[in-house]
């Protein structure tokens, strides 16, 4: 069976995204595939989509990027929810962005950043196995929404290279994070962290 999602892979398809988003001021390289509908999509002029960028929404996902944000080449974007991309931030090369998450205006994200909103749950049945666990809590709570955690990051925030955001981070404005982190809890604004997992080290 034939469906809107793979007719949204095809070069046609690709190629009327990158002419209708260029009358708007837009930039979207031909080869990004976006899986989900026009009216969950929101490109504000200036913004710039790479090559290979993957965008899957489901029925219920939204994605909005501010104006001049830009997404570098083999991004990818996943959501059920809500991602929201301020005004000015690079995205660059290999991150991966997944679930609810806010960026700022005027952020630097790393290559290979993962920044995730959801999580495997491996206690909640813990004799169980991880997919065992994921569908017994599927079967009681209809999805696994109850195990997504919203992540904020804040204005003018800089996430080094390979950093991790765990489920349920709050990152304040102006905060730096150092390469290879893991962050598990809460930065302050103006902060700098680094470490696995991230702990304070400075501030600017």
């Amino acid at each position: 069976m034939f469906r809107a999602s793979h007719l949204r892979r095809t070069f046609l398809w690709r190629w009327w995204n990158f002419l209708r988003f260029i009358a708007r001021g837009v930039r979207i390289h031909p080869t990004t595939v976006i899986d989900g509908r026009s009216e969950q999509i929101t490109l504000n002029r200036g913004a710039k989509i790479g090559a290979r960028v993957n965008i899957r929404l489901s029925a219920y996902g939204e994605l909005f990027l501010s104006n001049d944000v830009w997404l570098s080449h083999d991004v990818e974007i996943e959501s059920s929810k809500k991602i929201t991309i301020g005004a000015g931030t690079t995205v660059q090369r290999r991150a991966t962005i997944n679930g609810s998450v806010s960026i700022g205006s005027g952020c630097i994200i790393a290559p290979n950043v993962f920044i995730s909103s959801g999580t495997h749950p491996f206690r909640v049945y813990p004799e169980k196995t991880i997919r065992e666990q994921e569908r017994l809590i599927v079967e009681e709570r209809g999805d696994l929404s109850s195990l997504d955690r919203p992540i904020s990051i804040g204005d003018d925030c800089w996430l080094g290279v390979n950093v991790v955001i765990c489920p349920g981070v709050n990152i304040g404005r102006g905060s730096v994070v150092g390469a290879n982190s893991v962050v598990l809890k809460d930065i302050p604004e103006n902060t700098v962290c680094a470490g696995v997992p991230a702990n304070i080290v400075g501030s600017r």
